[in-house]
C-alpha cells in the first residue's frame, strides 16, 4: 500500500527544502482491463480515450527521500503504488491515459481525482480531495470523499451512482429523458432532484452527504 507523508499542496506553503520531479513516464503494452492505483498524499487523473496502451506520468515530490515508485501487471490488472521514507512531505502524483473501457479503481488519503471520458466500472476514494469525474459513460461508479467534493457528469445513463461524503458537497448530472431509482440521504444540508424519479428504473442513483448540499439534476 502507497504511503505518504503530507499533502502535495504543502509544497508550495513549505518551500525550500522540498523537492519535484522528474516525472517517470512509460507506456504499457501488455493487455490491461483494470487499473488499480494506491496514492497516499497524492493528485491522481485519470483520462480515457481510445488508445489501447495505457501511458502512465509520475511526478514524484519530497522533502528528504524521493518516494520508491512501482507498478506489475498481473493478469490483466495494472497496479500502481508508491513508498515513502519517514519525512514531511513525500507522494507522487499520476497523470494517466487510458483505453475509455477499462475499470478503473483508485485511491489517495490526500489529494484530488480527476477521472474524464470513462466507460468502464469506476471506483474512487480519497479521505482528503475533490473527486471530478466527467464524461463518464460508466454503468457503475462507487465515488468517496471523507473531506471533500464529489462532482460527476455522465454521457450516458448509469445502472448504478453511488455517491458519498462526510464533509461536502454532492453533484451529480446525468442525462435527461431517462427516470431514475435516486435515493439521497444528508444530516446538514439540502437535498435538490430534479431528475425524473422512478422506484422500478433500472438507473439507480444513492448520495449521501453527512454534512453537505445534493444536488441531482438532467444534463
Amino acid at each position: 500500500m502507497a504511503a505518504g507523508c503530507g499533502s502535495l499542496s504543502q509544497l508550495s506553503q513549505i518551500g525550500a527544502g522540498t523537492h519535484s520531479g522528474p516525472a517517470a513516464n512509460f507506456t504499457v503494452t501488455a493487455p490491461v482491463t483494470t487499473l488499480v492505483i494506491g496514492g497516499g498524499a497524492s493528485s491522481i487523473t485519470v483520462i480515457g480515450s481510445a488508445r489501447d496502451t495505457i501511458f502512465v506520468s509520475q511526478l514524484p515530490a519530497y522533502t528528504k527521500t524521493p518516494p520508491t515508485m512501482s507498478h506489475r501487471v498481473s493478469g490483466t490488472t495494472l497496479t500502481l503504488s508508491y513508498g515513502c521514507k519517514a519525512q514531511l512531505v513525500c507522494g507522487v502524483a499520476y497523470n494517466i491515459l487510458v483505453p475509455r473501457g477499462i475499470a478503473v479503481t483508485v485511491s489517495t488519503r490526500a489529494g484530488a481525482v480527476t477521472l474524464t471520458a470513462l466507460s468502464g466500472t469506476v471506483t474512487a476514494r480519497t479521505y482528503a480531495g475533490l473527486i471530478t469525474a466527467s464524461d463518464l459513460r460508466s454503468p457503475v461508479a462507487e465515488l468517496t470523499s471523507d473531506a471533500g467534493g464529489i462532482v460527476a457528469t455522465f454521457s450516458v445513463a448509469p445502472a448504478s451512482v453511488h455517491a458519498s461524503t462526510n464533509v461536502g458537497s454532492i453533484a451529480i448530472t446525468v442525462p435527461g429523458g431517462v427516470a431514475y431509482d435516486v435515493n439521497t440521504h444528508t444530516y446538514v444540508g439540502s437535498s435538490t432532484v430534479t431528475v425524473e424519479k422512478n422506484a422500478a428504473s433500472p438507473h439507480a442513483i444513492t448520495a449521501n452527504s453527512d454534512l453537505g448540499s445534493i444536488t441531482i439534476s438532467p444534463g
